[in-house]
């Protein structure tokens, strides 16, 4: 593993970059601030792929990532081998003119950090700046529009900048006319640069400033009033890429998102739907009301993504003859996968090895460390993949076969997401959902005569949890709905309840409970009562 914070950034960009373009797919993994932001948008199980969409919205516009892993998966060519670079990256929202990000932390969630050795320190002091498309074009016109060097109100240190002009002027009367000031990072007290250098232009008529790159400096000097205008007119270019050069560094880890958005390699991550969002939401655009633009914007970008927890789930029956992966979180089946028994469910399969200069995680276990889940991804993703590839076929035709061989085999699962506690296990980014495969809601209402249901009073999910899991919906004063994660729950409980003498539970029929289509059904039959007296009396008339 290699870590990447700020100041290391720029010189692993070019390599990270050529990684991803020579692999042939690409696991990753976030860990974020806050988890959810109520207890009104916590999961339920009668949320559909669109309802349980609508309540992520919220919560993943609040928080932002803070940590971010790529395990990036190459098939050796000359042998049956896949090499694993993996990187964990440091995120952290950069403010800068219009553009300054609120987000929520949950004590929970940064417990859950600490638990794990987080280092919050390297979060903040130097994690990597950001932006979606939308904050680099605010950005853009906020540059453009030269906001940053006029008005009496900026986003800036302005007591910084006043200590740093008193030093040059007072350099600018006590020096001769060939010295030059230099001003270092440390001087220049976080303010950038290209906004320092061109406010100290502003300010003193009578100097020039040089932007050292190499030596992360500004250089100043003394100058004539004509000299100066020559140089300001050769130098307009030069300002321009000073620009792009100042947003580029904005930009931060989006270069890389960017480049895997244009690349299409295979995407995986394990339970990822707020991942998915996550990374759309900071690196892309904010995210959009509507749950079907986000599943099309996202295929658009990546259509390939692979859940390896909807692999796992999917195939869970037919891996249980083998004793292994009963269980379908991430550090299970890596445990499980990697043992010596998982390696011999099927010959042959490929090694996978961390690339030279990636070693770190050959020693250290570290899970919920972004760049340790991302390459255990990456692992499990690969087993199942020479598993299912080769399962009905003999062990004397085992062979090793290319990595396209395994998407080939993976095709049905290829952007399933999965989602718990929910209508269906799964959304689709490239189409419809499938249909709910849940029970049908029981509907509850008491025994006496429009007494009025108090769920907490009764306490109907206490009553019912003992025979699975099951969520609880007020339906007027005196009804509910119930939830329930599978048939057998169902069945359990109106056996159970059948003859209860506080409550009545049935499957619901919307034809029999729903109000609304009982109360246009009654309209119905009174209009149509209504017309056919007329028409009796109408009758009578005429004869």
């Amino acid at each position: 593993m290699v870590e990447v914070v700020r100041s290391s950034f720029k010189e692993q960009y070019p390599l990270i970059a050529e990684n991803i373009r020579k692999c042939d797919f690409i696991a990753l993994d976030t860990e974020f601030t806050g988890l959810k932001i109520n207890e009104q948008i916590k999961s339920s199980l009668f949320d559909d792929g669109a309802e349980r969409y609508k309540k992520l919205r919220k919560t993943i516009t609040q928080i932002t990532i803070c940590q971010l892993g790529l395990s990036i998966f190459t098939k050796d060519q000359k042998e049956n081998r896949y090499g694993a670079k993996t990187y964990n990256f440091y995120l952290y929202p950069q403010s800068f003119g219009p553009v300054d990000e609120r987000f929520f932390c949950q004590a929970s969630s940064l417990q859950f950090l600490c638990k794990y050795d987080f280092d919050f320190n390297k979060f903040i002091y130097e994690g990597i700046p950001h932006l979606n498309d939308h904050q680099e074009q605010m950005i853009r016109d906020h540059i453009a529009s030269k906001a940053m060097f006029t008005g009496l109100e900026r986003d800036l240190d302005e007591n910084a900048i006043q200590k740093i002009c008193s030093k040059v002027a007072d350099w600018l009367v006590n020096t001769d006319e060939d010295n030059k000031m230099v001003l270092t990072k440390n001087e220049m007290e976080r303010i950038p640069m290209y906004v320092l250098s061109t406010e100290l232009r502003g300010r003193f008529p009578g100097i020039w400033t040089i932007i050292n790159k190499e030596q992360k400096c500004i250089e100043i000097e003394k100058i004539a009033a004509d000299k100066r205008q020559e140089l300001e007119i050769s130098e307009k270019s030069d300002q321009r890429q000073q620009e792009e050069a100042l947003l580029e560094k904005m930009l931060g880890f989006t270069r890389i998102f960017r480049l895997m958005k244009q690349l299409k390699k295979p995407l995986l991550a394990h339970n990822c739907m707020m991942d998915l969002m996550l990374i759309y939401d900071k690196f892309y655009k904010p995210l959009p009301v509507s749950y079907t633009e986000f599943k099309t914007n996202l295929h658009m970008m990546f259509p390939k993504v692979f859940d390896t927890k909807h692999i796992a789930s999917s195939v869970r029956r037919e891996m249980e003859e083998t004793g292994l992966v009963q269980y379908t979180n991430l550090g299970d089946l890596y445990k499980d996968l990697e043992s010596e028994k998982g390696q011999e469910l099927v010959l042959h399969p490929p090694a996978i090895v961390h690339a030279e200069g990636f070693e770190r995680y050959i020693s250290d276990v570290l899970p919920h460390e972004a760049g340790f889940d991302a390459y255990m991804c990456g692992f499990v993703f690969l087993r199942y993949g020479h598993i299912l590839t080769f399962k009905n076929t003999k062990s004397s035709e085992v062979i090793p076969c290319m990595f396209r061989r395994y998407l080939q085999t993976l095709e049905n699962y290829t952007n399933r997401i999965n989602i718990i506690r929910a209508t269906v296990n799964h959304i689709n980014l490239e189409g419809p959902d499938q249909e709910s495969r849940r029970p049908e809601l029981l509907y509850v209402r008491s025994r006496m005569f429009k007494q009025k249901l108090n769920i907490d009073q009764v306490k109907l999910a206490k009553w019912f949890s003992p025979y699975g899991s099951v969520d609880v919906k007020a339906y007027g004063q005196s009804r509910a709905l119930v939830a329930t994660s599978n048939y057998s729950c169902a069945r359990d409980i109106l056996r159970a309840f059948k003859k209860h003498n506080t409550i009545y539970v049935t499957k619901y029929s919307v034809w029999k409970h729903s109000p609304v289509v009982r109360g246009l059904l009654w309209s119905g039959v009174l209009l149509t009562g209504s017309v056919c007296v007329l028409a009796l009396l109408s009758g009578d008339k005429n004869s």
